[in-house]
């Protein structure tokens, strides 16, 4: 049990939650939690599907030039990270009971988007 106390203060630090008050033990709602960690791994998957399938096929087919995917990329990376962010953000700022079960996908996920998203700043400095 201490364990877990430490991994909680460790990931409010990270994500700059102030800690709850010991008085406040309402149960937290589920909904907001699901739709926003949902739909930051929709991003993620949207943001892979366009950078690894639809883009280097579609593009060149309509005669787009590449330059404009590379921004769109790190915009969709950065997408992913905000709300990636947001739902840890609320699961532990509401002490959601299923929290340390969501920190080893999120952490799976925060590890791929920062890797994309530095090959991608990468190849963008690159060009210039």
């Amino acid at each position: 049990m201490a364990q877990l106390e430490t991994i909680d203060r460790i990931v409010e630090r990270i994500l700059w939650i102030r800690p709850l008050s010991t008085t406040d033990k309402s149960p937290p709602n589920d909904r907001p939690a699901q739709r926003a960690f949902g739909f930051s791994l929709l991003i993620s998957a949207l943001r892979c599907t366009l950078q690894y399938i639809l883009l280097p096929i579609l593009l060149p087919l309509i005669g787009i030039a590449s330059g404009v995917t590379l921004p769109l990329i790190i915009l969709l990376d950065l997408l992913a990270l905000w709300l990636l962010f947001g739902s840890l953000r609320f699961f532990w700022a509401t002490r959601h009971p299923r929290r340390f079960n969501l920190l080893p996908l999120a952490a799976l996920v925060l590890l791929l988007i920062i890797t994309s998203l530095s090959y991608d700043l990468w190849r963008l400095s690159s060009t210039f």
